[in-house]
Formats: C-alpha cells, structure tokens, sequence
C-alpha cells in the first residue's frame, strides 16, 4: 500500500517511470501497474478445488443445508475418509454461508388496499390511580393504510384476545379480507407445518366476520412488522411516564392519542396520513355482519325468577323481561361481564365482583314488577291497610266469605283503589249488607261514584270503569210503533 501510494504521487509530480523505479525500487512493470490501477492493491489467491475436499461436497453441501449441522458435526461425519485439515473444511463452509442470503433477509410485502390486517399485543406495567397494573394493550393495523386501533384489558385470555379483535373491527366499520396473527394458543393450537392446526374457536370468529386467518412463521416476528414496531412508539410516546386515574381513564386518553396522534400523522413510509388512505381502503373491507360474534366461548346462563344469573361465584341482575330465558355471558377486558339476549344484543354490564358470593343488583331492573300488582294475598294484604288503616273488618269479612280466593277479590278492590278516591271507597266498604267481594264494591262504586281518571296518566294496563247509562226508551218504541 505504501508503495502504490509513492508511486502515484511521484509520477504526479512529473517524475518518469525510471526514475520512479530507482526510488521505491520496483520494476518498471510494477510501476505500471500501480499506475494502471484505479482501487486500492489487494493480494487474493487464484481460486482452486481443495482435491481432498472435491469427493465429499456433495455430502458436505448436504450436511449443512438439509441436516443444518455446524461445522465439528459435519468434520466428524466425514472425518473417517476425508484425510484433509479441518480449517480446509471450515473455509469451504464460509464459502457456502456467505452464497445464500442470511435467513434475516425479508423481501418487503406491500399489501393492496383491504386485502390484510396485522393483529398483535404486548404488556405493559401502568400507574392506575397510585397502583401498578399489568395491563394488555391489544392493536390491529391495516396493512394498506397503516390506521391502527389500540383496545387494552386485565387479562390475556381469549375471550379478551377475541374481545380486542372484534372491537378493532367495530372501530374500522368493516373487515380485510386477511388477517396476519402470531401462533398464540387462543389461535393456533399446533404450529408445525407438518400438521397445522388451527384453534377451532378462532376458526368460528373468523368465519363469523368473513376474514381468512394467516399465522406467520414461528419465531419470525419481522413477518408481522408493521404491527411490532407501532408497540414502541405507544411506550414511548404515549405509556413512559404517564399516569392515569383509573383504567378507563387509561382508555380514554388512549383513545385521543389515537385520534389526534396516530391517525394524523404523516407515515414516513406512505408520506401520507393513515385517516386519509382509509378513506381510500375503506370500499375494498368487506362488511361487517349487525350480530356480534357469539361463539363456544360465550356461556350460556338461564335467568332465574328473580332475575340474577351466576357467573364466577357471583349472580348478577338483568331485566325483570328476561326472567327464565337463556342468555349468554361473555367476559370484557378482564373488568366486567356482558349479558347478552338471544338476539346477541347488550342488556347489561356489569363490573365484575371482587368477592366471591356476592349479589350485584341493578334497582332499575326490577322496575317493572313494582309497577305491577301484587299477587300473593299476604304483599295484597299489606297494600290495603297501608291504603286504609281503619278497614281491617272489611279485610275479615272479605277472608270469611272467600275462603279459597281471597287475594282475587283483595286484587280487585285495589284497582278500584287506583280509579276512585280514598273517601268513597270507605264509604263502600261501610256498607250494611254483609257481602264483601270486588264485584258488590264495584257495583256500589259505580251507582253513586264517578271515577277519577288523569287524562294525562297513560291507560295502558289500567281497568276501563264501566260506564251507568239511563237512557229513556220510550222514543225508540214509539218511533217503531210509526214504523209499522
């Protein structure tokens, strides 16, 4: 090298090839060659088959890239005829190694519009009000145009893994045609591609949405790129050295973050906005079904007469318009559980119980049965002499004479408590006659009483009162007498 450079800069000095020999003491063909010379002098050896090698390349190349031995195996697999140095072997294996490209080497994959979806999670230790959480954030990306959606839970179960997959698409408005998964139990239950096989519940939510499921390649994350590296800037930008009130305050600021950061900024790779090329990828998704996913993994529970159903070791209340029919309970986000009709739509949620055994009731959903009238004759019996305090010989004789069915003739009397004032109802009630049914009050009520009615108060499922006409007759006999 420093011969090639005294040598370039002696015959740039005017000097002549001669003269230049003299002085580094070469010969004239050297200085020529030097002269000739664009790059920097390297010494490199004419390449030649090493004869004790030739015989076994064969089984060396097959040794390596078929068995993938390492190098001592292969020297010791054909050590019994190969007579030749070991470096000999280890410099043919460098020479196999540096011809076929590194198995980190990827061809990029640029997905059209509506064809792929990346779907991936990652856990993350989080302040929430003043105690750390693990919490799961969930993210799906759109291969196309990059839009991404965070959804994030207490647990890792696959009902929340199901969860999260459902709630992106919800936030999409529709689905790709594929979806790029890791090999996670909750969605592959055998990875080996000598016998695949899918998890059977996973099958069940992708048919429901129409989108052909795709598992990447075990230990090769790179292949779902364009969800892994998102998780960085999320930690980064958004997690480090935050803290939130609680988790749906966490929710919620994820959620701005997502709307006024991710959506808006400019992709380096695309130069373009995510919101903006969803609008373009938004007529190739296929659309959503109106049912939610409902699947195996959903329980079915029958409502009790009083309205609860159980799930773990606790029963929660649902509308009293649901009592003795089946429902489904599906877990959400680790936090809270949803009661779903037959129709698969939401009746309830409710946060789950962090005591074993307890009763979680929601007041509102008993509402109906306080409207409607009572039906034992003991809740009938309380009703009247709350109403009237001083009518406990009406109520005696009423038992005495209606020995069998005494709470229907009490019932009757207490919707006529709803159509006629307190004072003409005791006045009835005083009556000298010694008959005490609904029927005889009713009568009494009638003849002397109009009934109070609120024109504004709704009349569905109020009794009608029966109307007194005392009509004179006489015009429409006589009207047929001059007929004849």
């Amino acid at each position: 090298m420093e011969a090639w450079t005294t040598i370039r800069y002696l015959h740039a000095q005017g000097m002549g090839i001669r003269a230049i020999c003299r002085e580094v003491g070469v010969s004239r063909k050297a200085v020529r060659r030097a002269l000739r010379l664009d790059g920097t002098p390297r010494y490199s050896r004419p390449q030649r088959p090493n004869p004790k090698l030739v015989p076994f390349e064969a089984e060396i190349r097959r040794l390596y890239f078929t068995e993938h031995l390492i190098g001592s195996r292969i020297l010791r697999e054909v050590r019994p005829a190969y007579t030749g140095s070991a470096s000999a072997l280890y410099t043919y294996l460098k020479g196999l190694r540096a011809s076929v490209p590194s198995s980190k080497a990827t061809e990029r994959f640029e997905t059209p519009p509506g064809f792929q979806a990346q779907f991936d999670w990652s856990p993350y230790t989080i302040d929430l009000g003043g105690e750390l959480f693990r919490v799961i954030v969930f993210c799906m990306v759109l291969g196309y145009s990059r839009r991404k959606h965070y959804t994030a839970s207490l647990d890792e179960t696959q009902a929340s893994i199901f969860e999260a997959i459902e709630s992106c698409l919800r936030h999409f408005g529709a689905s790709p045609k594929q979806l790029l998964i890791d090999n996670a139990k909750a969605f592959v239950l055998d990875p080996n591609p000598a016998h695949f096989r899918w998890n059977p519940q996973f099958l069940e939510l992708c048919g429901h949405y129409r989108i052909r499921p795709r598992a990447c390649q075990p230990y090769r994350a790179q292949t779902k790129g364009k969800v892994e590296r998102p998780f960085f800037y999320l930690e980064q930008q958004f997690i480090k050295g935050t803290h939130f009130a609680s988790f749906s305050h966490f929710l919620e600021e994820l959620a701005v973050f997502e709307r006024d950061d991710l959506d808006v900024r400019v992709r380096s790779t695309t130069l373009e906005r995510p919101i903006d090329r969803f609008q373009q990828e938004l007529p190739h998704l296929t659309p959503l079904p109106e049912q939610r996913f409902v699947g195996t993994l959903a329980l079915s529970r029958k409502v009790s007469w009083d309205c609860l159903v159980s799930y773990d070791g606790s029963r929660y209340s649902v509308p009293a318009t649901q009592a003795g029919k089946l429902v489904w309970l599906l877990p959400s986000r680790g936090t809270h559980v949803l009661v779903l009709d037959a129709r698969r739509e939401v009746l309830v949620q409710h946060r789950l119980s962090d005591v074993k055994g307890a009763i979680v009731i929601l007041p509102e959903h008993y509402a109906p049965l306080r409207r409607r009238a009572a039906r034992t004759y003991v809740v009938l019996a309380e009703q009247f002499l709350e109403r009237f305090p001083h009518q406990a010989a009406f109520l005696d004789g009423l038992v005495a004479q209606h020995k069998m069915n005494p709470a229907d003739h009490l019932r009757g009397v207490m919707e006529l408590a709803s159509l006629y004032d307190t004072g003409s109802l005791e006045r009835a009630f005083a009556q000298e006659y010694n008959t005490y049914s609904h029927g005889f009050v009713r009568g009494l009520l009638e003849s002397t009483t109009q009934p109070e009615v609120d024109e504004l108060a709704p009349l569905a499922g109020r009794p009608l009162p029966t109307a007194v006409v005392r009509a004179d007759l006489g015009r429409y006999q006589r009207l047929l007498q001059a007929t004849r």
